[in-house]
């Protein structure tokens, strides 16, 4: 008997037997189903569970939890906490740990979700810890073959109020076998742990369903995997309790060893989704949204005229951060980006405009401030951020414009101007970067005809940005949106000289702000006007 064996690790694996002298078969019999068997196993995901560990604590302001067992360097690490009437608390986690998400209800229950990848020498267990003495229940799980480099493809969560339903938003990944990890975390007011309190979403495998328990706070909690097929847009993982309860449900895409860190592709759908709607009273005049490059999950969006930044989430619009940009009065601030500079990785807020109540005398001269990205993931949502100013001035006469962006990897900053007649030009600072405060003469690089009709607003370009994989970018005008792509193996500034190519408009009075996922899998827009706000999100097929 010969014996293959594809996935090895302790909860699943595909053995394919031939018995070929016993059956008496010939080579070319045995050939079909061992290809069958070898197509099977490549539809597995390279991400291995390997084990997780749980504990719990009543009116505690720190929880210790073991590593799980059998951790090694490289493997991926998922821990989540909850906590019990105490949503207003703020958790904190060891040093190498970075916070992913936390989703929450109005008042009675709480889930953190961090990530950190193994070390060489992890210590035996981790303390995490909170602002608020409560309840608090955790668990960390331990994943190998993820992607160490960047292990987070997407994620979700949200909190479902009095219901057994444990529903997740839908997730779409740009990477193919990857893992989902889908957590369940549900108040329960029982003497004792009832049996499998969490039904996991069908097909996921349960490593540990328990509880906290309590007579009034109480805690059930509970972890789930599956193996992910292609890359795309995922269905809506949800899970089930038998008690109609108030309930966290979290899912999070891991992405396998060797897969991109960004993807493209020509087709997006042909209709866009509502992401949710901003609620910070801060933002009054948004002008363009930029993704963090240091926080997954996170989107900058901002005012014109007021130095207001507000960090949103890219899954549902939620206030995830609000900050003021100190020592600074802005003139007509018209778009954002993200992208590389000395501190790591900062925001460019574009102040190009010409038509701001701020300064009724058009301004001829413009700036781009540079931000260093504030540490979301490391609990800091507020305050005040540092700008570093490079005004510029540019080749030939004073222009109107609204659109900036970053390169994801040169860190070049490129302006596009605004005309009604279609023809934006395209300028960039030159190399090396002046010093801040210095005005500098921005080069001359390409002209941009846009489509034109009887609207003149129509052409008008408002916002852009540069696909992370660098290879081409999206600019969108108050009515339309266009991809220009460069052509294959050709350097980004290629792509200036590209035939636009219409992509799925996502109807807005005055569109004024677009952005690409982090990863290149959508693209999001929003409108200045009217309020409320609305993220809008397009993904890829």
């Amino acid at each position: 008997m010969t014996l293959k064996v594809f996935r090895h690790d302790a909860s699943r694996f595909v053995v394919a037997a031939s018995l070929l002298s016993l059956l008496g078969c010939g080579p070319q019999e045995a050939e079909a189903p061992l290809e069958a068997t070898t197509a099977a196993s490549q539809a597995l995901s390279t991400v291995s569970y390997r084990s997780s560990s749980t504990a719990s604590g009543k009116s505690i302001t720190s929880l210790t939890i073991a590593k799980p067992t059998g951790t090694v360097a490289g493997d991926v690490l998922l821990a989540r906490i909850i906590n019990r009437n105490n949503v207003a608390a703020v958790a904190t986690a060891p040093a190498g740990w970075t916070l992913l998400r936390s989703d929450q209800s109005a008042s009675q229950i709480k889930a953190w979700v961090f990530y950190k990848v193994a070390g060489s020498a992890e210590p035996a267990s981790y303390a995490f810890t909170i602002d608020l003495a409560s309840y608090m229940a955790g668990s960390i799980s331990a994943f190998s073959g993820a992607d160490n480099a960047n292990p987070i493809d997407a994620h979700s969560g949200q909190k479902n109020g009095t219901t057994a339903s444990f529903d997740t938003p839908a997730i779409t990944t740009t990477a193919a076998n990857g893992l989902a990890v889908w957590f369940g975390a549900q108040i329960w007011t029982g003497a004792a742990c009832p049996v499998s309190p969490i039904v996991p979403p069908t097909g996921f495998t349960e490593p540990f369903d328990t509880c906290l328990v309590s007579s009034s706070t109480g805690l059930l909690y509970d972890a789930a995997y599956k193996d992910l097929g292609a890359a795309g847009l995922q269905p809506a993982f949800n899970g089930s309790s038998p008690y109609a309860q108030t309930n966290v449900a979290q899912v999070v895409a891991l992405r396998p060893a060797g897969a991109p860190a960004c993807t493209v592709g020509d087709t997006f759908a042909p209709t866009y989704t509502t992401v949710g709607t901003v609620a910070s009273t801060a933002i009054v005049e948004p002008s363009g949204l930029a993704a963090s490059r240091l926080t997954p999950g996170v989107i900058y969006v901002h005012n014109e005229d007021t130095t207001a930044v507000v960090a949103i989430s890219a899954a549902n619009a939620s206030t995830l951060g609000t900050f003021n940009v100190a020592d600074v009065t802005p003139a007509d601030w018209e778009d954002v980006a993200t992208g590389p500079c000395p501190a790591g990785k900062c925001i460019f807020m574009g102040d190009i405009g010409r038509a701001s109540a701020n300064f009724p005398t058009p301004p001829s001269t413009f700036a781009v401030y540079r931000i260093p990205e504030p540490n979301i993931g490391g609990g800091q949502t507020s305050g005040s951020l540092t700008a570093e100013k490079f005004p510029f001035q540019y080749p030939d006469t004073p222009k109107d414009a609204e659109s900036i962006m970053v390169h994801p990897t040169t860190g070049d900053i490129y302006v596009i101007t605004k005309s009604s007649t279609g023809l934006s030009k395209v300028y960039k600072f030159p190399k090396p970067m002046p010093a801040p405060d210095t005005l500098t003469t921005l080069i001359f690089v390409a002209n941009l005809q846009l489509p034109t009709n009887s609207d003149p607003e129509f052409p008008k370009a408002t916002s852009a940005a540069i696909h992370p994989c660098a290879n081409r970018f999206i600019l969108r005008t108050y009515r339309t949106v266009y991809e220009f792509r460069a052509p294959a193996g050709a350097a980004f500034e290629t792509a200036f000289a590209a035939t636009p190519v219409a992509l799925t408009d996502t109807v807005e009075g005055q569109g004024e702000a677009i952005e690409y996922e982090a990863n290149g899998a959508s693209y999001f827009t929003m409108s200045e006007s009217p309020s409320p706000f609305r993220l809008k999100r397009v993904v890829r097929q």
